[in-house]
């Protein structure tokens, strides 16, 4: 491939690992807001909400809130899980296109470097 079409295809990758890091850097923050609002909205009032109960129901709807409250902790626990092992995964995808835009621009420079001795 000649010089000035092996720079032009190498900018237009580094365009198109720019346009996936943009990409990827907002589904990040979307996730990551979500994350915080299912804590903040969901996580933390359950905690502090006050199941318990006197008189004739004392006992059974007591342990039946329990058991619903323990299972809904369970649940939000793992999509925040999975929503932290996602940020964590593109954060690493996004490390490994920077790379490649750094190695496409040192390709590039060494191009251009080549052309102006010619």
């Amino acid at each position: 491939m000649v010089d000035h079409e092996r720079i032009s295809h190498l900018r237009h990758k580094i365009r198109e690992y720019e346009g996936y890091i943009s990409e990827l850097e907002e589904a990040c923050s979307f996730v990551d807001r979500t994350r915080v609002e299912i804590r903040n909205d969901n996580e933390e009032p359950l905690k502090s909400f006050d199941i318990t109960s006197a008189g004739g129901w004392e006992g059974v709807l007591e342990d039946e809130a329990e058991d619903k409250r323990n299972e809904i902790f369970c649940g939000i626990g793992v999509t925040l899980n999975q929503a932290s092992e996602f940020i964590s995964d593109a954060q690493r995808i996004i490390e490994t296109l920077h790379d490649r835009i750094s190695d496409c621009e040192s390709e590039i420079e060494s191009l251009e470097s080549a052309q102006d001795e010619y």
